[in-house]
């Protein structure tokens, strides 16, 4: 069973330097700890707005706001605390087990898009053609070359990373990665 589903209330209208700071804290501490959640934008979602409002106390509505499993788990400075005493596993109630049958009163707004940098994790936000061809879709299985010659184009093999026309060869990319300490069993 997942555990409860994390909203995250945002703005795009942050003219206070400290509120951008705080959304950007939030989503990278999310990110970084690839902890899944929705985003939403109260300045053009009217329905997440109605939520957000409903759900936390009238004295903590300030953004940027979280909810988890549809409850309140605290405002931005408990998060903070959360994050630096080790505790973000029960803030967000990460271990607990949610059944959206059971659990929920009513189904979530529908996420739409936000234009908060960082409030979609990156593999959302790139379109599959310019995601990277070269990595197996599948992270448990090995790495399998998609070139068979000797020197080709790393553009091709990379999409999307401005590569295009660069030239190598399978001895320069071994060398680039064991100068990189990126070789041996250690790597993996």
């Amino acid at each position: 069973m997942p555990s409860p589903p994390i909203q995250v209330f945002l703005t795009t209208i942050a003219s206070q330097p400290e509120l951008r700071k705080r959304q950007e804290y939030i989503l990278r501490i999310l990110q970084t700890k690839k902890i899944s959640f929705t985003s939403y934008d109260l300045a053009s979602d009217e329905e997440a707005k109605r939520l957000w409002k409903r759900k936390a106390p009238l004295d903590k509505q300030q953004l940027p706001g979280i909810l988890v499993g549809g409850k309140y788990p605290g405002d931005f400075d408990a998060f903070e605390e959360a994050v630096e005493y080790a505790e973000l596993d029960t803030f967000l109630r990460l271990k607990e087990t949610w059944n959206a049958a059971v659990d929920e009163d009513r189904p979530a707004p529908e996420a739409k898009p936000v234009g908060v940098p960082g409030a979609v994790p990156v593999p959302q936000m790139t379109p599959e053609h310019h995601r990277p061809k070269f990595f197996p879709k599948d992270s448990n299985s090995p790495v399998k070359p998609v070139n068979k010659g000797n020197d080709f184009d790393i553009g091709s093999e990379l999409q999307g990373f401005g590569l295009q026309g660069v030239r190598v060869t399978d001895d320069e990319l071994r060398k680039l990665v064991e100068d990189l300490g990126l070789d041996g069993d250690d790597c993996r």
